[in-house]
């Protein structure tokens, strides 16, 4: 099985995902949005097989394990609430209303 780790950095400009010594983003949303989109990734390369990871890069240095496919609850507890701080609502928005 391949290793499929994503990882959260803080730049200077915002929260990147790195994976396979690629960088993406800066994400909107900040750290959350930097998470939600690195598990929602991880979650894809778990389901096609690959030993799927979501890990973050502290100012040390030190990488904390945040989520693991197949251990942690997809999706995350954390997604929702983090989602919800991450991405403002759009203005002008309309409410679906039942018929």
């Amino acid at each position: 099985m391949s290793r499929a780790h994503y990882v959260v950095v803080e730049r200077e400009d915002g929260w990147y995902v790195s994976f396979e010594h690629n960088v993406y983003g800066p994400c909107p949303g900040g750290r959350a949005g930097a998470l939600i989109t690195a598990v929602q990734a991880a979650q894809q390369a778990g389901k096609d097989g690959h030993d799927a990871r979501v890990l973050v890069r502290n100012a040390a240095g030190a990488l904390a394990r945040a989520w693991t496919f197949g251990t942690d609850p997809y999706p995350c507890p954390w997604a929702e609430e983090a989602r919800e701080g991450a991405f403002p609502a759009r203005r002008g928005a309309v409410a679906k209303t039942a018929l």
